[in-house]
């Protein structure tokens, strides 16, 4: 399954890079640079996580990472609810990594000290399995909602291309009214400026679609850990 892991590898790359064109751009567009920071730390860590030349990072500097990541997010929810930011999501990501970092750790202490896992019904084998099992269907459910959220922009975009008469009297800020700060998660607040050539990245479709691939990723991920 070599080919598949790289394959997971490349598309992880590929959305870590997708998001720092969208946090080079997030303050123009009116997004916060927070949570596209921390979805290019997911793609990359993902990519990381999948390749199977090795990851080039010490485990450490992406504990790091996701464990900040983690952190920032839950004193968020904490100050202003789940709703703002999808503040939630981005912890349960910095948790599911951390998850599966502290897992592989294990497993390469393991092998290196020469022991077996013999941790029975009740043994971590089995916790993990459980928590796992969790994770990878909250990520299911998110796939699902993104796909909502894609749905939804879409039929935004084409309610106010009808009522402005194009693309040409859309105006930067107004293309997708509906979509607000709480719709972060899969789609983006502010719409792209039309006509430029990083546009179609910059959409609030182009976010449901990354979000909904990466949570695929993630569900497959801690899948092939049970």
């Amino acid at each position: 399954m070599t080919w598949f892991t790289a394959l997971l590898a490349a598309v992880s790359l590929g959305l870590g890079l997708l998001h720092l064109v969208r946090l080079a751009t997030a303050r123009r567009d009116g997004r916060p640079a927070v949570g596209e920071a921390s979805h290019a730390a997911m793609g990359f860590g993902m990519a990381a996580m999948f390749s199977p030349l090795g990851d080039p990072l010490p485990a450490a500097a992406w504990i790091a990472v996701f464990g900040l990541s983690a952190a920032w997010f839950a004193a968020s929810v904490l100050r202003t609810g789940l709703e703002t930011d999808d503040a939630g999501h981005h912890v349960v990501c910095g948790i599911a990594m951390l998850f599966m970092l502290g897992i592989g750790l294990q497993t390469e202490a393991s092998g290196a000290g020469g022991h077996a896992h013999h941790g029975g019904a009740t043994g971590p084998g089995a916790w993990a399995s459980v928590v796992a099992i969790g994770l990878a269907g909250y990520f299911a459910w998110h796939v699902m909602r993104c796909g909502d959220r894609f749905a939804a922009a879409h039929r935004s975009r084409t309610a106010v291309l009808a009522t402005a008469g194009g693309p040409a009297e859309q105006e930067p800020h107004s293309a997708h009214p509906a979509h607000s700060v709480h719709s972060a998660g899969c789609a983006a607040h502010a719409p792209a400026i039309e006509g430029t050539r990083l546009a179609v990245l910059r959409t609030p479709q182009a976010a449901a679609v990354a979000h909904l691939v990466m949570a695929s990723a993630m569900a497959v991920m801690l899948l092939t850990m049970i």
